[in-house]
């Protein structure tokens, strides 16, 4: 991003076509954004921001956009203040097991008695923040397994957005945990966050898209989050697969519940076996193992 606040392509609806909108809007050109944000705004809404240097780039994303004609949006450049933290400056904190997600604006030692864990994560320019169903999903899940005695020694977050998932691995774990993104806003906000939560010696955090990068080529995870999206999901369960060591574990979100059977038989084709967890709102999560 440059110094010149950028502009906002925002569009409206129901949850389960924004969601869709902002996988297109994220991965497919000509509409990728330079960052793509997804808000709950309602029990059934949500609306999507997707940033763009310029205004006419922001105007040809939401001409080519499907089936967005009947949905409420409208272009904007943002001002000097960061929208994205001053609209979720009231998010609640997420109690997830023994991890706990907050903000500056929430009071550290309100933490439940439960939580081991405490994880400052900011909003910001990166998506995902932490505090929402699809990041409590998979740290509930990484909490049943730690609870189970599983113990990874080699732990990669792919998709890492705001480093939530690996900053709590690295917590936990006191390993150095590899954190990868497309977006390199994501690593920088990802590195920024390890900083802040005392942990950047454990943090690696590098730009790859997918498995393309010199620090995945041929390495082998013992546990492996991917809280993207459906579509990226399925495409990359493959390289998961291959990324995945002998009686690795996967953590899979980013899922609309509607969409986790068909991401379920993507990972199985793979060679996966998945179990898809209790739903945290209209989002399912997904584990699963070498089949």
């Amino acid at each position: 991003m440059t110094d010149t606040p950028p502009f906002a392509l925002f569009v409206r609806g129901p949850s389960d076509e924004i969601f869709t909108l902002s996988d297109t809007l994220g991965f497919e050109s000509p509409m990728e954004a330079l960052a793509v944000s997804v808000f709950e705004d309602g029990p059934d809404t949500m609306h999507v921001q997707a940033l763009y240097s310029t205004a006419e780039q922001a105007e040809a994303a939401l001409a080519a956009l499907p089936d967005a004609a009947h949905l409420e949006s409208f272009v904007t450049q943002l001002d000097d203040l960061d929208w994205v933290s001053r609209s979720q400056q009231n998010l609640p904190p997420v109690n997830a097991g023994r991890f706990w997600v907050h903000g500056d604006h929430d009071d550290a030692a309100g933490a439940p008695e439960t939580a081991q864990h405490t994880i400052c994560i900011n909003a910001g320019m990166a998506f995902g923040t932490g505090h929402h169903g699809t990041t409590k999903g998979c740290l509930l899940i990484y909490d049943a397994m730690i609870d189970a005695g599983f113990n990874p020694v080699k732990i990669l977050d792919l998709g890492c957005g705001a480093g939530t998932l690996a900053i709590a691995a690295a917590k936990h774990s006191g390993r150095v945990v590899l954190a990868t993104d497309i977006d390199p806003d994501a690593v920088m906000v990802t590195r920024d966050n390890a900083q802040i939560n005392g942990v950047s010696r454990y943090i690696n955090a590098v730009t790859a898209d997918g498995f393309d990068s010199p620090a995945l080529d041929g390495e082998k995870f013992d546990l492996i989050f991917a809280n993207i999206l459906a579509g990226p999901l399925m495409g990359l369960a493959p390289d998961i697969r291959r990324a995945l060591a002998p009686g690795g574990q996967v953590i899979l979100s980013g899922i609309l519940t509607n969409q986790a059977e068909e991401v379920a038989k993507a990972f199985h084709t793979a060679g996966l076996k998945t179990v898809a967890h209790p739903p945290i709102g209209e989002w399912t999560s997904l584990s699963g193992s070498a089949a």
